[in-house]
């Protein structure tokens, strides 16, 4: 009797306790909802009730790690870390069973690519916080994570058995540990300021949007420069989920948005129809769950569904079923909008419920999910079965290693050349080319990459963009190939640097076509080391015969350094080795062909001591992609000099500066007329993208803008015709560069593709480095009116004044740190810009 009376005051006592839970969590979930009483809420665990303040990312985790310590219903993995080393965690949640076979499992999703239909659950990723100022939805996460570890209905347990569940709290700890920091120290302890110009809801440059470097991680799914996006790249690839839901935030006086995006202009070709007819199916399940619980919300009237780089875009390229949400944000804990207050709560029990929503709807549409992942990976998939990409490279391995490196980390079919092929006068050499099938299992990663679309019906819908190929921006040549012919399918990359430098005590030669010549050149600057530059071509005599040196070639004496031959065989030595790059020994200066080696066409390379002008209305991205290129792939100190203290920095400290696009009016005439003093005095100023407007504005060079049309006819044509003129969406051109420019030494072809969001035209001139051609569209959209102006227009002007020189881009070059080709024309003109007179 003592044992059954002890037994009932338990069940009581889990009875009341799962009541004091349910109390306490009523505004987030059901009533009927059930959960484990030894399992601790968010608020129990964090000492605070969810939307009272912004969670950090570092608790987030913590809170993880005490799920995976109780429950075995999950397993927590740590799939990378971010630039700052915090962990990336991603909590997978299902039936203690089906945790216990997770292994098993993953293994099984490998069949998925063979258009197979593998022994796995379900497969759902729910991913939070790209953006790192979007935090209701990673405070939903710590909701969404408590709900399916300790719920006990019938309904949810045969959830857990049917699905695997990933649950990614914040794909972007970086940016919201920053975005937490700013809220939590400017909000009001004992009331709350509703107002949006509350420094609360007005947080500082750089904003938490961005990671480490300001990237904007949602454009890199595809690019994957940024350790955030490897790992969750090559987690996704292993597993290959059939749904990814993507949480962000929008405008605070907006509602919700669900998917279906605008059909009109807002599907890829690529893409199998069933894909978005899945969409539709999964809205019906968002709009019961936010019916429910009064919210409002709004479909089909925008975002973008084309572009591969977004996280509610990549899975339709990847079999899978994207969803984007977007919610009106609190961006704090409470604000005033156009529907009242918001308030961080609300925007985060909206998030929670269709997160919850995502699980029915995959559940209930199970079968059609397995189907299209069928359908998507069979050959009745597979677009021009017999058409296959060329890509190749003779002198630039590593710039071709790194572009098919992005596409195995895709797991994409890449098979070696086997023969020597030349195709519209293009030569692509064995070993120094690769093959990639049209018609490969996934084949719509690959259409996208190589995209080469030119036409939309309906330009007012293209979205973010219109322009997606990956291949343009490698600036490598390749071409369409029918040809069946093709080696052994690559799995590695295989090692091209010989690491046979032998000393010389005469002078050491670097073929600065290898892109990888850029990075130890700035080795050998950072050490002092007197290194010239090659501006006329020559060709040297060696005993595998002669080898021919282009522009921009480095040549590095032995005498006249400041170190001894052997210390600087030493040097040489370890840096070939630690930037696999070969150098060249030379006993002689006398060379077979062109230019000797004591020519005064050898010109020294200058030191740059570079400053680029960060904060206020600068571009944060742009800027951020200047900083990422210096420390992640230069490694080479980059000063940063906040808009407020520029006025007061010692410019002559400095020999190069950069300008990227933004608002520059905190600069007065003072200001304006040091920098041209400056520039006079031998400094190199570089304006990338809108500051290259601002520099013509304010006649820091001679430069002049394309003129718009100006008759009346054509004005008011164009407000007919194309009312968003200045509208550019992202899209890709050809430019044709001067080769024989310091701005383009390294490059091999005088075709150089460009991307661009912007209406910003230079007018052509004498002092072109690079024009548009008369055709000038690859991939992408650009109206009549705009086509017009492009047309013969500069890419990049350089001048001369005084001792010094300013070099204008019309684009910005180092677009999300993935446009190779003209990211080397931006480090040529740090490097070279000193040395543009007389041209």
């Amino acid at each position: 009797m003592k044992k059954v009376i002890t037994t009932i005051i338990i069940s009581l006592a889990v009875l009341l306790s799962a009541h004091v839970k349910a109390e306490k969590t009523d505004y987030f979930f059901a009533p009927e909802i059930i959960f484990d009483s030894t399992i601790p809420t968010p608020e129990e665990f964090l000492g605070y009730e969810i939307g009272s303040r912004i969670t950090e990312h570092s608790r987030i985790n913590a809170y993880y790690e005490k799920l995976a310590e109780l429950s075995d219903r999950t397993s927590l993995i740590e799939i990378g870390q971010t630039h700052e080393k915090r962990k990336l965690y991603v909590l997978i949640v299902s039936s203690p069973e089906n945790i216990r076979n997770l292994d098993r499992y993953k293994e099984a999703r490998k069949n998925v690519r063979q258009g197979e239909k593998p022994d796995s659950p379900l497969i759902v990723f729910l991913g939070s916080a790209v953006h790192g100022n979007e935090i209701s939805s990673s405070e939903a996460a710590l909701l969404s994570a408590y709900y399916y570890v300790a719920a006990q209905n019938d309904f949810l347990l045969k959830q857990l058995e049917e699905g695997i569940y990933f649950i990614d709290p914040v794909r972007n700890p970086d940016g919201q540990e920053r975005f937490a920091s700013w809220v939590n120290s400017n909000t009001s302890v004992n009331s709350y300021n509703i107002s949006q110009f509350d420094r609360e809801h007005t947080e500082g440059w750089p904003r938490g949007r961005g990671n480490h470097y300001w990237f904007d991680l949602n454009r890199d799914w595809v690019n994957i420069v940024h350790p955030e996006s490897k790992a969750r790249v090559a987690f996704y690839q292993d597993w290959l989920p059939h749904v990814q839901a993507d949480h962000h935030e929008m405008g605070t006086n907006s509602t919700f948005f669900f998917e279906p995006t605008d059909p009109d202009g807002n599907e890829s070709r690529f893409v199998p129809q069933s894909t978005y007819q899945l969409n539709r199916l999964f809205a019906d399940h968002y709009a019961k769950a936010l019916d429910k619980i009064g919210s409002f919300y709004y479909t089909k009237e925008s975002y973008d569904n084309k572009n591969p780089n977004f996280g509610s875009t990549y899975p339709d390229y990847n079999g899978g079923v994207g969803i984007l949400f977007e919610q009106g944000s609190s961006r704090g804990l409470k604000q005033e909008s156009d529907n009242g207050i918001v308030t961080l709560p609300f925007t985060v029990r909206n998030q929670l419920v269709t997160s919850i929503a995502t699980v029915d709807a995959a559940i209930a549409h199970r079968d059609a999910l397995f189907d299209l992942q069928k359908e998507f990976f069979t050959p009745l998939r597979r677009r021009e079965a017999s058409k296959s990409y060329i890509i190749g490279d003779s002198y630039d391995l590593s710039r071709l290693h790194k572009f098919v490196q992005l596409l195995l980390d895709h797991r994409l079919e890449v098979y070696e050349n086997p023969n020597n092929v030349t195709i519209d006068s293009v030569q692509y050499e064995k070993g120094k080319s690769y093959i990639i099938p049209a018609g490969q299992p996934n084949s719509a990663l690959v259409g996208i990459i190589f995209d080469d679309i030119k036409e939309y019906e309906d330009a007012s819908k293209l979205g973010y963009g219109a322009g997606f190929s990956v291949a343009y921006s490698t600036g490598l040549s390749y071409n369409v190939t029918t040809s069946s012919s093709r080696g052994a399918r690559v799995q590695t990359l295989p090692q091209v640097y010989t690491g046979s430098l032998q000393p010389s005590e005469y002078a050491y030669l670097v073929d600065y076509r290898d892109s990888k010549s850029q990075q130890l050149l700035f080795r050998l600057l950072e050490k002092d080391i007197l290194v010239k530059s090659a501006f006329k071509p020559f060709s040297i005599s060696t005993d595998k015969g002669v080898k021919d040196f282009s522009y921009g070639s480095l040549l590095i004496p032995v005498k006249n350094q400041t170190t001894s031959s052997s210390e600087l065989y030493a040097i040489l030595k370890e840096l070939a080795e630690q930037e696999k790059i070969d150098i060249i020994p030379v006993s002689t200066g006398l060379n077979v062909k062109g230019v000797d080696l004591g020519s005064s066409a050898f010109k020294r390379i200058e030191k740059p001591k570079v400053l680029v002008v960060t904060g206020g209305d600068v571009s944060s991205l742009e800027a951020g992609e200047v900083w990422h290129l210096f420390d992640q792939q230069l490694k080479y100190p980059l000063v940063r000099v906040d808009f407020n203290v520029f006025g007061r920095v010692p410019l002559n400290e400095f020999n190069r500066i950069v300008f990227v696009s933004g608002n520059y009016s905190f600069l007065n005439e003072s200001d304006i007329d040091n920098v041209k003093s400056w520039v006079r005095n031998g400094g190199v100023l570089i304006t990338l993208n809108g500051a290259s407007r601002w520099a013509i504005s304010n006649k820091v060079v001679s430069a002049r803008l394309a003129e718009r049309p100006d008759t009346a006819a054509q004005k008011q044509d164009i407000n007919i015709r194309s009312r968003s003129f200045e509208r550019f969406a992202t899209s890709i051109f050809q430019t044709k560069i001067d080769l024989e420019h310091p701005v383009a030494f390294g490059l091999t072809s005088e075709k150089l593709p460009v991307v661009r969001e912007s209406s910003l035209f230079l007018a052509p001139s004498s002092n072109a480095v690079s024009v548009y051609t008369d055709d000038p569209l690859l991939n992408g959209y650009i109206s009549a009116e705009h086509l017009d102006r492009l047309k013969s227009s500069a890419s990049i002007l350089a001048y001369n004044s005084g001792r010094g020189s300013v070099i204008l881009f019309a684009e910005d070059p180092l677009f999300r740190g993935i446009w190779d080709a003209t990211g080397r024309t931006f480090v040529n003109a740090v490097l070279f810009g000193n040395n543009i007179s007389g041209r």
